[in-house]
């Protein structure tokens, strides 16, 4: 023990919500270490995104996700916060004339698994009527609502889980990246940017798009993780009403909702990327002016400001979450595509009762329900 600076039941590999989430969790029955590489937590994805709690975006497993996710995001812990993570938003798919079909299955196929009369199913003039700014050519198709859709403070949620980090006896060490780690019997052995050695008898590894460069410095048989970028703009425009829902193409093209002064507005593009620190590309910027131009008659001229983030998929986009099969002590939590903010107390609850036990799903997650199998969620379906 002498030989490393920490010695810890857990260190949790990257502090996106994803890591924080699971560390914050995890530090009720065991000490822990999160490792950040960057100089403060929640710098790449978890800090770039539009988050919106819903259930009809994603993959079903990640929706039902979501769904588990609902009670905690509606009521944390006690102290968690001061004020609310979630406040209305609502969820507006639209379509042209070609998109008929594809809402008649989005609709369908929600109202099964979502809570009865959450998702309805509107024809073109009641698409029109909840945002008149929309052209009678983007809603040709109709509309899906799903109403019950709520936006979530990242910022506050993420800050919520390191509150309740520290308050547990939780470390977070920023500037701090894993370097290599090495099993040696019963432990991890793990060297960082910092100097820091940590002797762990649990490795998570949470580093989102470097999720299989850990893998590898660890000795660990990377998943084939693809990191894909998604550029983000704020055009200040006239005419936009606040409690209009984020609208949401269901080709694809672009998803735009009310920001202070105008809109926050993404052309959904999907470039895979190296792990980076990504940035917008102009190119994309200028498809998603064009784009809000021809589906609105909003006057958008120009961007205030343009982002970029990486979303991290695995191959059949479901996250990944649980020990791998060929290193023992070795966890995933990587993978959440899109869905790492709406999904996180879930995929934490999940990790830590993996970790610690079953008995902990019941109090340490706070109310999280309709449990999703552990096994869609395993990395042994992609080995």
């Amino acid at each position: 023990m002498a030989d490393f600076d920490l010695d810890v039941d857990v260190t949790v590999v990257g502090a996106g919500i994803a890591g924080v989430s699971a560390g914050a969790l995890l530090a009720d029955g065991s000490s822990v270490v999160v490792l950040e590489q960057e100089v403060r937590a929640g710098h790449h994805a978890s800090g770039r995104s539009a988050s919106l709690l819903n259930e009809t975006v994603g993959h079903p497993v990640v929706c039902a996700l979501a769904a588990m996710s609902r009670d905690f995001l509606q009521t944390p812990p006690p102290g968690f916060t001061d004020q609310p993570l979630l406040s209305r938003r609502g969820l507006l798919w639209v379509g042209d004339a070609t998109a008929s079909q594809r809402l008649d299955e989005l609709a369908d196929t929600a109202n099964c698994r979502s809570r009865p009369g959450a998702v309805r199913r509107l024809n073109s003039a009641a698409t029109m009527a909840v945002v008149p700014a929309m052209t009678p050519e983007a809603v040709a198709g109709g509309g899906v609502s799903e109403h019950e859709a709520m936006a979530i403070d990242t910022d506050l949620l993420l800050h919520g889980y390191l509150r309740l980090l520290r308050a547990r006896g939780g470390r977070l060490l920023v500037a701090t990246g894993l370097v290599a780690a090495h099993r040696r019997g019963s432990a991890w052995q793990i060297h960082t940017t910092a100097g820091v050695t940590i002797r762990a008898a649990h490795l998570v590894n949470a580093a989102g798009a470097w999720g299989d460069v850990v893998a590898e410095r660890a000795g660990v048989e990377p998943l084939g993780l693809q990191p894909r970028r998604r550029t983000a703009c704020i055009v200040p425009v006239l005419g936009v009403d606040p409690r209009w829902p984020m609208v949401m193409d269901v080709h694809g093209r672009y998803y735009f909702e009310p920001d202070a002064g105008g809109v926050l507005l993404s052309p959904c593009d999907s470039t895979p990327s190296e792990p980076c620190d990504a940035t917008a590309d102009e190119l994309d910027v200028a498809i998603a002016l064009d784009t809000l131009r021809e589906a609105t008659t909003l006057p958008a001229r120009s961007v205030r400001r343009a982002w970029a983030g990486l979303r991290t998929f695995s191959r059949d986009e479901v996250p990944v979450v649980g020990e791998e099969p060929a290193a023992p002590g070795f966890w995933w939590l990587v993978g959440q595509g899109g869905g790492g903010i709406k999904t996180a107390p879930a995929l934490a609850a999940i990790m830590a009762a993996a970790i610690l036990g079953p008995k902990f799903a019941v109090a340490g997650s706070n109310h999280v329900t309709d449990p999703v199998d552990p096994a869609l969620l395993s990395p042994a379906r992609l080995r």
